[in-house]
């Protein structure tokens, strides 16, 4: 019992900026072994983020809370996958080889691609989530959040880690996803899902896997792998896809009813 959760809380201490206690162990190969709770993590985050707006919605109304809860969830993951959409859109932009866009990808220097890429994030996450009902949007956080740290969990299944040298801080390019951690991912991630309609349900996860391989043949065709800022993009844009599809799908039904 005691290694599971010292396992979930170091998943913790990487994906958020929440103490923990000195038992827990964070070095790299722990956070390999801890990367199959991922998608608890995200369900956490989540869970916390649809806590926030549901709290100050009816204080302050719907659009100043969903702006206080984005900031929320920045600073308690520490804008960690933002940064990588950030770094990621440099080293495709910018760069024409692979060597160079690696090289930029890890430059701490954010470019335009990486600043208006952000701002586009944000600003689409703020629009969806203000727009939904404020129970479709407390619902939407946790379902997303889960999901796309799951989708992002996956992609070292498919793709080599792209850098050569050993100076670096991705965990998962130290050891493959054994099967069981992938069924626990999945479950952690899809729990969520349960919450919505079956058709409902079934349509998100079929976006989801089309954005899943368009990410893919996407790093394939530039890096030919993945670097941890490309595991960090591909949570962010699978969470906004997942943001969108619930605005799109409750304006819908507004429309409808």
């Amino acid at each position: 019992m005691k290694r599971h959760l010292g396992a979930i809380l170091a998943a913790m201490s990487f994906l958020t900026r929440l103490p923990m206690p000195s038992w827990v162990a964070c070095d790299s190969w722990a956070i390999v072994q801890a990367s199959r709770w991922f998608a608890l993590i995200g369900l956490l985050i989540g869970s916390v983020a649809a806590l926030i707006l549901l709290s100050l919605a009816p204080i302050m109304g719907q659009p100043l809370a969903v702006i206080i809860t984005l900031v929320g969830v920045i600073l308690l993951t520490g804008a960690f996958h933002e940064d990588g959409l950030a770094d990621l859109c440099d080293g495709f932009g910018g760069g024409w080889e692979k060597a160079r866009k690696l090289a930029i990808m890890k430059d701490s220097q954010i470019g335009a691609y990486g600043v208006l890429a952000l701002v586009c994030a944000f600003a689409l996450k703020l629009v969806t989530l203000g727009q939904m009902p404020l129970a479709m949007a407390a619902t939407s956080l946790i379902i997303c959040h889960a999901g796309s740290r799951t989708i992002a969990g996956l992609v070292a299944v498919y793709l080599p880690y792209a850098r050569d040298d050993s100076n670096n801080k991705t965990p998962q390019k130290d050891a493959e996803l054994p099967i069981k951690n992938r069924i626990i991912l999945c479950i952690c991630g899809g729990l969520p899902l349960l919450m919505l309609p079956i058709s409902v349900a079934m349509t998100l996860i079929g976006i989801w896997l089309l954005t899943f391989i368009y990410m893919i043949k996407l790093m394939k065709r530039h890096i030919q792998g993945y670097t941890g800022d490309a595991l960090g993009a591909t949570q962010q844009i699978i969470e906004i896809v997942g943001l969108v599809f619930f605005a799109i799908y409750s304006y819908q039904t507004t429309v409808i009813l």
